[in-house]
């Protein structure tokens, strides 16, 4: 196993919602190291046992996973020496395979962190689970209004329309929500539009959850943080330059009447729930049956989904 037991932070957050940004304002801490999203930590961690080593067939998935994930081949990482390492596991459990994972990014990127932690929008969907197999884990989920989420998402993601984006939204808000009841010491709701009206403010707030000083360098060097970054991404080009308040509102503009009545039609009360005030008239009569039968064919789909994955995990 790479270096010693260390704590764990785990980001996530709905879609388009800012969490490349506060990831590398996170990691730009000293003591912080967040590594970029990849298939094979959640692989591990839902999809394998929780109590007991993994045997021979589960690492032999876990290998081939390894090798077909574009994600973590984009790391900016020794990934030859990582191969040679896992290649010689023979009784480890999922906490950690995932921990040896996070560490040997930790230790080629920033050795004296403190804090292990990565990125992943299913996170939020699942944290209780990520609980589960690391039970002081801190969770950190970044929250936008569903509004500006959904209309970044339909310019920038084609494989989703305006009723998959908006339900995508939904179900993570609503866990986001959960979640925080479930775990209120252990989760930080990071919004979007605070982070941006004052980034320093909510820098502070974030050190201060996870038991840190604030350190100057997560808005000085944040720019700058590549070795977080996938050696890939091409998609997050606003993280190279200064923080603005400029997208907040670029929903009103983009997005025509009825999109806007129809996003908020499908989350029902869930915007609300989440701090942000709706601008249409609550939705009746046939739409509002439509709408609530939508969202419950989604949840009914996530909770299939989870018990399967706990039952996976033992």
């Amino acid at each position: 196993m790479y270096g010693r037991p260390m704590d764990h932070v785990f980001l996530s957050g709905n879609q388009r919602s800012g969490k490349t940004l506060l990831q590398l304002i996170l990691a730009s801490h000293p003591e912080i190291t967040i590594s970029p999203g990849t298939n094979i930590i959640a692989k591990v961690l839902f999809e394998m046992p929780r109590n007991r080593p993994l045997s021979e067939d589960n690492l032999r998935k876990m290998r081939q996973v390894l090798q077909k994930d574009r994600k973590f081949k984009a790391w900016r990482i020794d990934h030859r020496a990582y191969q040679a390492h896992v290649a010689k596991y023979q009784s480890v459990t999922t906490a950690e395979v995932v921990e040896d994972i996070m560490k040997f990014f930790r230790d080629q990127t920033k050795p004296n962190a403190r804090y292990l932690g990565n990125k992943k929008g299913g996170y939020c969907k699942d944290g209780d689970l990520v609980k589960r197999v690391f039970p002081r884990a801190k969770l950190v989920f970044m929250l936008r209004d569903a509004r500006g989420a959904v209309s970044s998402m339909l310019e920038t993601q084609p494989e989703h329309d305006l009723t998959s984006a908006s339900l995508m939204w939904w179900m993570k808000a609503r866990r986001i929500r959960e979640l925080k009841q479930e775990f209120p010491s252990d989760v930080f709701v990071c919004r979007y539009e605070e982070l941006v009206t004052d980034p320093e403010a909510m820098a502070r707030s974030l050190c201060t959850f996870l038991g840190l000083e604030y350190a100057p360098e997560m808005l000085a060097k944040y720019q700058t943080n590549d070795a977080i970054r996938h050696r890939t991404d091409t998609t997050h080009h606003e993280t190279y330059e200064a923080i603005t308040t400029s997208m907040i509102a670029e929903w009103k503009e983009k997005l025509r009447p009825e999109q806007v009545e129809a996003i908020e039609g499908l989350l029902g009360s869930e915007l609300e729930k989440s701090g942000y005030t709706p601008v249409t008239k609550p939705a009746t009569g046939l739409s509002l049956a439509r709408y609530r039968a939508i969202r419950a064919r989604e949840y009914l789909e996530w909770r299939t989904g989870w018990e399967m994955k706990r039952l996976k995990m033992g």
